[in-house]
């Protein structure tokens, strides 16, 4: 704590110190709100990662049970995707 002898006496920072001053200020506040829009992505970017995890074992669920129902309509067979093309397996 700075001892004032004089109540009347202000003192002021230099015109380069209050500049510098403000630069820091306005680059901490820069900071502040890029750090947030980052924490925001970040969320976001996770609720996308879990829809993708649910969407993934409904998709693997749904690859399993139509190969088993390939599998009791025709047995041990491969399938041409491209063709819909059934081939026996030997």
């Amino acid at each position: 704590m700075s001892i004032v002898t004089n109540k009347k006496e202000k003192k002021f920072l230099t015109e380069e110190e209050l500049k510098t001053l403000k630069e820091i200020q306005t680059q901490t506040q820069a900071l502040i709100v890029e750090l947030g829009e980052i924490e925001i992505t970040k969320l976001q970017l996770e609720e996308r990662k879990e829809k993708g995890k649910i969407f993934l074992q409904t998709l693997t669920q749904r690859e399993k049970d139509f190969s088993k129902s390939m599998f009791d309509k025709y047995g041990d067979i491969n399938i041409i995707p491209e063709s819909g093309e059934i081939q026996k397996m030997k």
